[in-house]
């Protein structure tokens, strides 16, 4: 391979990786006819796309994207983490106090973890997860296509290398200079006051609508310097060619040509003559000039330093708690210079979820991919408040997803597996049981597999073996949930006098970088109480209750603000007719910075009479899922 590019220890080119099937989990605004799987072509637009939110390692969800979106990406727009060593949060409001409130108050917000900026390997580490991403990204562009590139001067130098390796040096099209803040007086160095977007095509042929911004009144007073007879103010442009152009060498209306000749052809001259927009001057020795109206003009064309876009605390309307969340107005210039209506907009560092919102604004297709459970939870009440949202799913990798992990970080072995998920739990692992895999003193643990949920039969062998190894408790730790599950566990528990808890196998547990750190928290399983009532055919579904089974991690001066259970609550949804597969979401209510206010009741009127599942699904505010389901009989 020619040309410049870096090298590294362990630098790896082979990234295609496994191919994983993607699993819709939940479709939103979708009727239940319309259900289908990614690759069945699913209804939504006219020719069956279907925006999609994918919750997973992008790398994994790009590979995983490969076969159905190679080539068909019009425009990519990431932002990455900046190799900057930090821990970035998002902020969570808990109850009905108002937005201003929520953010000035500390005590009154939840402050979790967004994503980590961390890299053990230091740079060597963030090049790579770069360069794989750019590898498997330009596999999805189409040959119209761009990649905008958000970073920090830190580490844009290397972007723009590995860039020229992956794209070619010659598809460079713009690095823009976005000036983000004010300098400070109190620095040692000039002030950092911008950020770079590194701007790459697939090919010369892309994508480009000219952007432009109002003209200033400075500019008006310089350039349209002219009036007239009905009043409108015009400026003069230079008409003559500023590079060589022999066929456009020809005499005007008994002006001489200019060296390198005019810049429109004889034709075009004619047909601006004739509306009056060529101005003569009297003296014969300068030439004619172009004539250019002020309310013509569609503003000043926009170069590569972005000074007239205010960062997101500029924008009260906008905020959403997300550290590094970037304003709309600057996906809404990217994504209208570089796409076209109905062009497919992917954003794999998805965060607060600006390009899907800015996309389904502007009439464009989108994918969005995150690996973190908040910045899904975050996008998806983000685009539920977005005016005419089109239906879309939420999807993700699963199962197949953990068995890939479970093999690359304990291999085959089924026993390394427990062991290291017992490890992380803060347990020992013990040995001699069937269903105890682990203790923490008097209190026995049982792990899960990756890929089944937990049953009851499964927790009623590893009660029989707690109780039978004298242990007085049982934590049972599991990725997913037989439904209905807690409820006749905590009876099954008062029967044999132990204490059973169940808790959540974090996603974190796959992100190396969390384990390291030994921020991995198990959260407890939450218990929802509802009811419903029957009235015609017309059925109201309420949560009575919500308990949040860990409120010891919810910190005091937020617990202290706690007036009641509804404020762990921060969004719910209601399949109404639900035959076990993908969550059909009719029905949603969440709180927002606008209106933090929580309607605990939903209503349905069913079509015909029968008995239906309805399954309500709450997401407390540790943006872990809850569901629960009950029957009902419509006569």
């Amino acid at each position: 391979m020619s040309g410049v590019r870096l090298i590294w220890d362990g630098k790896r080119s082979d990234v295609r990786g496994l191919a994983l099937p993607l699993q819709v989990v939940e479709e939103i605004g979708v009727a239940r006819a319309n259900i289908g799987t990614l690759d069945e072509g699913m209804v939504g637009d006219d020719d069956g796309w279907r925006n999609r939110l994918i919750w997973g390692d992008n790398a994994h969800v790009l590979a995983s994207l490969a076969d159905e979106l190679a080539g068909k990406v019009d425009l990519v727009y990431i932002d990455p983490p900046f190799d900057s060593r930090q821990d970035y949060k998002v902020r969570i409001a808990v109850g009905e106090a108002t937005a201003e409130e929520s953010l000035a108050k500390i005590q009154s917000v939840i402050e979790e973890k967004a994503y980590r900026d961390t890299w053990g390997a230091g740079v060597e580490s963030y090049l790579q997860m770069l360069y794989t991403r750019m590898l498997l990204l330009r596999e999805l562009l189409s040959d119209r296509g761009s990649i905008f590139l958000h970073l920090a001067p830190n580490v844009s130098h290397l972007a723009r290398v590995l860039m020229d390796e992956v794209f070619g040096a010659e598809n460079f099209r713009v690095e823009i200079i976005w000036k983000r803040t004010t300098a400070h007086a109190d620095t040692k160095d000039f002030g950092t006051v911008h950020e770079s977007i590194l701007c790459f095509s697939k090919t010369q042929d892309h994508i480009w609508n000219p952007q432009f911004r109002p003209h200033d009144e400075s500019y008006i007073k310089s350039h349209y310097t002219q009036v007239d007879e009905e009043g409108r103010r015009y400026g003069l442009d230079n008409m003559t060619s500023p590079n060589p152009r022999p066929n456009l060498v020809y005499e005007w209306k008994g002006h001489s040509p200019p060296a390198y000749g005019w810049r429109y052809s004889k034709e075009r001259m004619a047909e601006l003559d004739s509306h009056g927009r060529i101005y003569y001057p009297s003296d014969k020795s300068r030439r004619p000039r172009l004539k250019r109206y002020l309310d013509e003009s569609p503003g000043q064309p926009i170069g590569d330093v972005w000074d007239d876009v205010f960062p997101v605390n500029a924008q009260a309307n906008e905020r959403l708690g997300y550290d590094t969340q970037k304003p709309e107005a600057l996906l809404k210039r990217i994504i209208e210079s570089s796409s076209d209506p109905r062009s497919i907009v992917l954003d794999c560092f998805v965060g607060s979820g600006t390009t899907p919102a800015v996309a389904e604004q502007l009439g464009r297709r989108w994918v969005a991919i995150d690996v973190g459970r908040f910045a899904i939870h975050t996008t998806r009440k983000r685009l539920l408040t977005t005016q005419s949202v089109k239906p879309f799913v939420v999807a993700n990798l699963g199962q197949y997803e953990r068995q890939w992990w479970q093999q690359a970080t304990t291999g085959a072995e089924v026993e390394a597996y427990l062991d290291f998920i017992v490890e992380l739990y803060r347990a020992k692992p013990v040995r001699g049981f069937s269903h105890v895999h682990g203790s923490s003193g008097s209190t026995a643990v049982h792990v899960g597999a990756v890929d089944a949920p937990v049953t009851f039969d499964e927790v009623a062998l590893a009660i029989e073996d707690a109780a039978a190894g004298g242990f007085t408790g049982l934590d049972i730790l599991g990725w997913e949930w037989e439904m209905g599950l807690h409820e006749i566990v905590q009876d099954e528990a008062k029967e044999r006098a132990l204490t059973i808890r169940l808790r959540r196998i974090p996603r974190e547990v796959m992100d190396a970088r969390a384990v390291l750190s030994g921020e991995v928290t198990f959260h407890e399983l939450a218990h929802i109480k509802t009811s419903a009532s029957v009235e015609s055919r017309l059925v109201t579904v309420a949560i009575e209750d919500f308990v949040l089974s860990s409120p010891d991690l919810v910190p005091e001066g937020v617990r202290s603000k706690v007036k009641t259970w509804t404020d762990y609550i921060d969004y719910w949804a209601v399949d109404f007719a639900h035959d076990g597969g993908v969550f059909m979401n009719t029905f949603q209510a969440f709180r927002t910075r606008a209106e933090s206010k929580l309607g605990l009741t939903a209503q349905h009127a069913y079509d015909a009479k029968g008995t239906y599942t309805v399954l309500v699904k709450v997401v407390d505010i540790f943006g872990s899922d809850t569901t629960t389901s009950l029957a009902i009989r419509v006569p």
